[in-house]
């Protein structure tokens, strides 16, 4: 037999009339929160966190989630609020429809008053339990593009301040994606302190021109991944000699790649090397390197490097049992 949603707390609110409707919101109780929040919940709003967690309960399928959904919507922005507050330790399934509610709100452009309450009381109280923590920080991921700009500028801060990666990741996307609040000079300064790839990444994709140009000697110094600098170098007004040779010397795969896409004359025995200094699989670029050459139409080296297919992976399974795994 299906649960009756509607009856977990006994009768039905809609089956009382507008008197006791009106006498039961009038009976309060308290619910302490972990971090030293108390919300106040009325009988009516306890009846329909008792459905919502009943129908999250019983949920099996999409008719079940629909109407878990269904229900989450029926709350006011102020009750959703304080639904979400109070189910941070709650199963996935639950803490997940709540964080759907949330944002979906947001991206309607409503409430973003309720919004900016609910990430001011997530930041005060510090939800400190197994789930709620890093759940805490991942709804106010969530929320933050749709929150007042004051109340990103608080979440940027905070994030910026706490000094681990987690935070710092967080800190670069919400504010790579922040029209009003981006800052290329904190993002560079960022990638200068940890050479981190997702600081390099943003910086390359807002930074002017101009600045990427004066970047890249520091980009091709310091940067792991030849993606990184294929991207830095094709949105660089130029190169100069001595940025191409160190990336033919420390990424011979892009380098052949930025061979191709910028038209710079690439000479059939230095496609050979490149193809011989890579190696192929998941971890390998000379995929990358071999459709270089091809897209250059070197349908020469193609042939040379087809003849020499079985001592190219012979020479490329050496590379692996020395452990050398050239950059791309």
């Amino acid at each position: 037999m299906a649960p009756d949603f509607a009856n977990v707390f006994g009768e039905s609110e809609h089956g009382r009339s507008p008197e006791g409707r009106e006498e039961a919101a009038l009976r309060m109780t308290t619910r302490a929160v972990d971090g030293g929040a108390v919300v106040i919940v009325d009988e009516i709003f306890a009846s329909k966190l008792g459905r919502i967690e009943a129908c999250s309960k019983y949920m099996r399928d999409d008719f079940g989630r629909n109407l878990l959904h269904a229900y989450i919507a029926c709350l006011t922005a102020e009750e959703l609020r304080a639904a979400t507050f109070l189910n941070l330790e709650a199963d996935q399934v639950l803490a997940r429809a709540f964080r759907t509610r949330l944002v979906r709100i947001g991206r309607d452009g409503g409430n973003t008053g309720e919004l900016d309450k609910l990430s001011e009381d997530l930041i005060t109280h510090h939800p400190s339990g197994r789930r709620a923590k890093p759940r805490t920080e991942s709804l106010l991921s969530a929320m933050y593009p749709y929150l007042s700009a004051s109340a990103r500028k608080v979440l940027l801060d905070r994030w910026i301040d706490r000094g681990n990666r987690s935070s710092a990741n967080r800190w670069l996307k919400a504010m790579a994606g922040d029209d009003l609040l981006r800052d290329v000079d904190l993002i560079w300064a960022e990638w200068l302190a940890t050479h981190d790839t997702l600081a390099a990444k943003f910086f390359i994709q807002h930074a002017s021109e101009a600045r990427i140009a004066d970047a890249l000697p520091e980009l091709i110094a310091h940067a792991g991944e030849g993606w990184l600098i294929s991207k830095a170098a094709l949105k660089a007004p130029s190169l100069s000699e001595e940025s191409w040779q160190a990336i033919r010397e420390k990424f011979p795969a892009t380098y052949a790649y930025l061979c191709a896409k910028l038209s710079r004359p690439l000479v059939e025995c230095e496609a050979i090397a490149i193809v011989e200094e890579t190696t192929g699989g998941p971890f390998g670029d000379r995929g990358l390197a071999v459709w270089s050459i091809g897209q250059m139409r070197m349908i020469e080296v193609l042939d040379q490097l087809s003849e020499r297919y079985d001592d190219l992976l012979k020479q490329e399974m050496q590379m692996f049992m020395k452990g050398r795994f050239p950059p791309s």
